[in-house]
């Protein structure tokens, strides 16, 4: 797997590397970062060489203590040799690192806001492309609750629709369980490290058969969070095409995490939510009309596909494939004024035939027309 320069540096200073007490950049520092950078034309790889006067000057994005905290992160980081060996290690050990630009639209969702840097991987990454369900709920579920997700989970699998959970114990475990033995695929969203979870045989053999995903912001190696298992939630419901809630408590003085990534569901519309089972939780979402019961994956994904679905299918196409193209460019070593100015000779040249053919059509169905006319005149047409 090649790495290009914009990638070696996102990875340079945003990885929580392992081998130095040097800091990564935030979601919120590198946002700052990129805007500047495009505000001005630039790409991430100037971060490996600019010094601290061109940096300040750049950073037109960013607060006056973002300036400070970046331009000392990126000067620590800058010195750092061993980026690419460690990039190197990461993809011989059999894992994938998805940079933003190459995220599909489904993770777009959450907004670069929300959106890290990258993500690890391991698994099948075209996983991401297929139809939905986000399965959230309380470990301690009910014995109930936990065989209707099992159902729920197996019967995902004959429709084709992938299971998306943080693979917490309960019921984000029963269900991805249920489909991934039904011969269904599943991604799952862990509270720790990646290297952790491919240690299991059924878990890389579920890896090898190319139905489960795994994906992480945590360094391969990182321990469990509780804070970042309450911010990979928004990871669950944002890609989701819609959200079951199996079972959950309401968040007193002790949070809780799946009623905190439900309110977030909410109040950013993410994907729309259904319950099951009758937890406090889920009897609040119904009284508020903020969820419906599920009842069948024949409504829930006919009542929730999008109002234009092929035209955005189309849309996302062509994206891919010129991102593809531009990629191709790159490889062969064309820098970006010249990819740029290629792409915008070919399009004008291709634009102006399209239109002279479209105008040699007309023209000659109305001399068809008229000719047709003619001979009805005469005749000759019954």
């Amino acid at each position: 797997m090649q790495f290009t320069n914009n990638e070696i540096a996102t990875y340079l200073f945003c990885a929580q590397l392992t081998q130095t007490r040097t800091k990564a950049l935030t979601i919120l520092e590198w946002n700052a970062i990129v805007k500047s950078l495009s505000q001005q034309k630039l790409e991430p790889e100037v971060l490996l060489t600019i010094n601290s006067t061109e940096l300040l000057n750049v950073l037109t994005h960013a607060t006056e203590v973002q300036k400070s905290k970046i331009s000392e992160k990126i000067q620590a980081r800058q010195k750092l040799g061993f980026s690419m060996i460690e990039l190197k290690d990461i993809i011989n050990q059999g894992f994938g690192i998805m940079f933003r630009s190459n995220m599909p639209p489904r993770l777009k969702k959450l907004t670069t806001k929300y959106t890290p840097a990258f993500f690890y991987y391991a698994g099948e990454p075209s996983i991401l492309s297929h139809r939905s369900l986000g399965v959230v709920g309380a470990r301690a579920a009910t014995e109930q609750e936990l065989t209707q997700t099992f159902d729920i989970g197996s019967e995902a699998a004959s429709y084709g629709i992938v299971i998306i959970s943080g693979g917490a114990k309960g019921v984000d475990t029963t269900g991805v369980e249920a489909t991934l033995q039904n011969g269904g695929k599943a991604i799952v969203f862990p509270a720790d490290g990646l290297m952790k979870w491919v240690k299991k045989s059924n878990i890389r053999s579920y890896i090898t058969n190319g139905q489960l995903l795994l994906m992480s912001a945590q360094r391969l190696d990182a321990p469990f969070s509780g804070a970042y298992a309450m911010q990979r939630n928004k990871f669950i419901h944002a890609p989701s095409d819609a959200v079951l809630v199996a079972s959950s408590k309401i968040s007193g003085k002790k949070k809780s995490g799946t009623w905190e990534g439900v309110l977030e569901n909410i109040k950013h519309q993410w994907s729309p939510l259904y319950v099951i089972g009758c937890s406090e939780g889920v009897e609040k979402l119904k009284a508020q009309g903020n969820a419906e019961l599920f009842s069948s994956f024949d409504k829930v994904f006919t009542r929730n596909e999008r109002s234009e679905p092929k035209k955005r299918t189309e849309s996302n196409e062509i994206d891919e494939r010129i991102i593809s193209l531009i990629k191709l460019a790159i490889a062969k070593g064309l820098d970006r004024e010249t990819i740029e100015e290629k792409f915008v000779d070919f399009s004008t040249r291709y634009y102006e035939k399209q239109k002279q053919i479209e105008q040699d059509n007309t023209q000659n169905l109305v001399v068809h027309e008229q000719l047709s006319m003619e001979e009805y005149m005469r005749g000759k047409v019954d």
